[in-house]
């Protein structure tokens, strides 16, 4: 009897030890929640950029996780003024360089979503590495970031299984 309770006293903490939250950072998934990639991160602040389809220049949003989870847009940076470019909200400050940079935006969102499009070349920064986001991404796919504190075992399946 009492190796059926020291037994079982095992499984329950063997099992308890994997939901231990041990890795935070942000998961990028499909848009069923599919992983493609986990980076580390605990800054919880993400550069995403890439080249405009139309105008062909830099664009960078800068995005702040929130203790909630959601992400609060910081900063955005182009150089051409054009469609989908914020024009009455925030402040913007033309730069020596020619870029516009617009802070004090006021925009939360759940996620970071976008298509992946090879041709937009488009690019992740965090604790100031950059990465080409084709590393991590199939072309034409639908993209997620989401910041996630992970358990063990999910820290483990992404790592090892889905990468």
């Amino acid at each position: 009897m009492k190796k059926l309770v020291v037994s079982i006293l095992l499984v329950l903490i063997a099992t308890g030890i994997l939901f231990i939250p041990v890795q935070s950072g942000f998961l990028l998934t499909d848009v069923d929640g599919k992983p493609f990639y986990f980076i580390s991160d605990k800054t919880k602040r993400i550069i995403i950029g890439w080249r405009h389809s139309v105008e062909l220049t830099p664009w960078e949003e800068t995005y702040q996780v929130l203790d909630n989870g959601l992400f609060s847009l910081e900063s955005t940076t182009y150089k051409s003024y054009g469609a989908g470019t914020p024009d009455t909200e925030g402040t913007a400050e033309m730069r020596s360089d020619g870029f516009i940079h617009v802070t004090g935006i006021k925009r939360v969102i759940p996620y970071y979503s976008l298509l992946y499009s090879p041709i937009s070349h488009y690019t992740i920064e965090l604790s100031g590495k950059k990465y080409p986001l084709s590393i991590f991404v199939p072309d034409y796919q639908i993209v997620q970031f989401h910041y996630e504190t992970l358990p063990i075992y999910k820290w483990i399946s992404i790592k090892f299984i889905h990468n």
